[in-house]
């Protein structure tokens, strides 16, 4: 293979990964972890490796079963409001044959079982279920729940709940206050319903049933106004509460960019689209994933 052939190797597998998509769900590790090395500075930094490349694979796996089971929509699809165009995927263009597909798959999920043993017991039962969850249920074409009302939105709910509770797991064993989990579950619904208003027109053509193609772009979209709203009472109960001050922080900040990202997602609603690039919620998504892992990094350095 010459150096073009490679460089076009690597980026069939950069795209396969979808790699703002994986840091979107890396975000309840990072959170999770944070507080894990506050709880027990004592942590391992093999776990810290292994959980890491685990979640990947799993995040590989799951987004390459994705990308396989959407060939119709995709290829419909325009390049715009979304994080990568998808028409180009490589599942599209005709870039992965048999045995290559049947190697992605064999191999992320192998890793990801392996990975997540090695990060711990407790972190596998998890992390497997984050792949099993946001890869087999959601996106497999025997199964599809990404294409049913409500279960696509379930699904990310348990998915992104499973990455928490993963990165949890390197440093406690007690789950999350009931309160949180509540407010989490709202905020991860409200982030994740405008990425679906944007797919409505090339779901609704492929034939499938999401969420938007059911209940209507606009009437879902609305939908996150009270959602919104509703994620207030939980968040101020966690906020004067005498929980770990992630918990606290991250429901402050969190309901005050879920406020101010709805007005703009509603100011920026053209139907059939919202007109807003998705790096606006990437980015600072990605910067708490920063601060997060650093902070717990230096916790149990400096244990």
């Amino acid at each position: 293979m010459n150096g073009s052939g490679l460089a076009a190797w690597a980026r069939k597998y950069w795209t396969l990964l979808r790699i703002k998509i994986s840091l979107i769900y890396l975000f309840g590790l990072a959170f999770g972890f944070s507080i894990a090395a506050d709880a027990n500075s004592d942590i391992a930094w093999y776990r810290i490796l292994f959980a890491i490349i685990a979640f990947f694979c799993a995040s590989f796996f799951a987004s390459t079963l994705n990308f396989y089971a959407d060939v119709e929509a995709d290829r419909e699809f325009t390049g715009r409001f979304k994080d990568t165009d998808l028409s180009g995927q490589p599942f599209v263009t005709g870039d992965m044959g048999r045995l290559e597909t049947a190697l992605a798959f064999s191999l992320s999920a192998a890793g990801c079982v392996l990975f997540s043993l090695l990060a711990g017991y407790r972190f596998a039962v998890f992390m497997i279920g984050f792949a099993v969850v946001i890869g087999l249920l959601y996106s497999h074409p025997w199964l599809r729940l990404k294409a049913r009302p409500l279960t696509d939105i379930l699904c990310n709910i348990t998915g992104m709940t499973f990455t928490l509770l993963a990165g949890l797991s390197l440093g406690v064993e007690y789950l999350p206050p009931v309160l949180f989990l509540v407010w989490w579950a709202l905020f991860v619904t409200v982030v994740y319903i405008p990425t679906v208003i944007n797919d409505v027109p090339f779901d609704r053509q492929a034939g499938y049933r999401t969420s938007g193609v059911v209940f209507g772009a606009a009437r879902l979209l609305y939908s996150i106004i009270p959602l919104t709203v509703a994620m207030a009472v939980p968040g101020v109960l966690v906020a004067i509460s005498d929980t770990a001050w992630q918990y606290r922080l991250l429901v402050g900040l969190g309901t005050a960019l879920a406020v101010a990202g709805v007005a703009v997602v509603l100011y920026c609603w053209k139907p059939p689209y919202i007109d807003l690039d998705p790096n606006w919620v990437l980015v600072p998504m990605n910067l708490f994933i920063v601060f997060f892992f650093t902070y717990g990094i230096i916790r149990v350095a400096g244990a």
